[in-house]
């Protein structure tokens, strides 16, 4: 009943997405706290909350859950479809699934960087600063990648690539599978 229930509401999301999104005036979009409420209706999680539940005691609630966007629940921003999606995939038990195309996206998105800054050195003998290049148009025309998880890029060990950080849940993942016993 919960699928269906989600499944109905992602399809409505896209046809609003779709048919609405030009003319939709910023009154009418949702805030990620307001999508929260919303959620844990749909989920009839209602009897999780504390007597006179505010907004973000639905947000605590669904991070209890491990449903949240990669980048974190940003109350007062509005919901975008990137975050509605991975919303909707955790609340479905796809997080594995989330987490493992983001982190795709995150390797790629280094891989990317890492060309851009050998490039860069290449062709003046000189190691740019990494915020240098990633604000540097000639290198990236329109705009740096961004991390999914909403974190910074950076190289704190100064071999000129940029690090990859921890990764909770493909590191949970790894350690989960390396404790799985051998049928």
């Amino acid at each position: 009943m919960k699928k269906i229930l989600l499944s109905t509401l992602v399809t409505m999301f896209f046809v609003a997405q779709g048919l609405y999104a030009q003319e939709l005036a910023l009154e009418e979009r949702l805030t990620q706290e307001q999508f929260a409420v919303e959620l844990v209706k749909i989920m009839k999680l209602e009897y999780r909350l504390p007597p006179a539940a505010l907004p973000r005691d639905s947000v605590n609630l669904l991070n209890r859950f491990g449903i949240s966007p990669l980048s974190g629940w940003r109350n007062k921003d509005f919901l975008n479809q990137e975050n509605y999606l991975v919303i909707i995939g955790k609340a479905q038990g796809k997080e594995r699934l989330v987490h493992k195309r983001a982190l795709d996206i995150e390797h790629k998105n280094i891989d990317v960087i890492n060309q851009k800054w050998q490039e860069s050195y290449e062709a003046t003998k000189t190691w740019m600063p990494l915020q240098a290049l990633l604000n540097d148009r000639m290198y990236f025309p329109n705009g740096a990648p961004k991390s999914p998880y909403g974190t910074a890029y950076a190289d704190v060990n100064g071999d000129h690539k940029v690090d990859p950080y921890f990764s909770p849940i493909a590191s949970l993942e790894k350690l989960r599978e390396s404790l799985t016993l051998p049928q």
